[in-house]
């Protein structure tokens, strides 16, 4: 199934993952500044996110065979996607698929950029 949908495939797989990490890393995040007052970038906070962020950790883990299944079963919309955009671009789909990957690394980034400073605002409100 996986050499059937080829791009599509990883593309989704990796979507999985990446949304999954990110979800979890900004639920620990926004946790751990809700529970402690302090973001985990500040001064001798990073260690104690850690052991914090270690449970969400195991449990994104334990999530792989999901991210899999959830992976294969949108391989078509992927394999849909890479194609357009290959076609739109007039390119290979290996040049589709680094686009829609830079694009997709360039929103997780900015989510996790809003939920640092929206953590930082939170952890503001707190220890007033």
């Amino acid at each position: 199934m996986l050499q059937q949908y080829g791009p599509g495939a990883f593309l989704c797989y990796i979507t999985c993952s990446n949304l999954l990490s990110v979800g979890m890393l900004s639920s620990a995040w926004l946790l751990f500044t809700r529970t402690t007052g302090f973001t985990p970038l500040q001064a001798g906070q990073w260690p104690k996110f850690l052991v914090f962020y270690a449970g969400a950790y195991a449990m994104t883990h334990a999530a792989r065979p999901l991210k899999l299944a959830v992976g294969l079963a949108c391989a078509p919309v992927g394999t849909a996607l890479v194609d357009g955009v290959a076609w739109t671009l007039r390119s290979s789909k290996v040049a589709a698929l680094v686009v829609l990957l830079v694009a997709e690394a360039a929103g997780l980034l900015c989510c996790l950029g809003a939920v640092a400073l929206y953590a930082n605002r939170l952890a503001l409100s707190v220890a007033v």
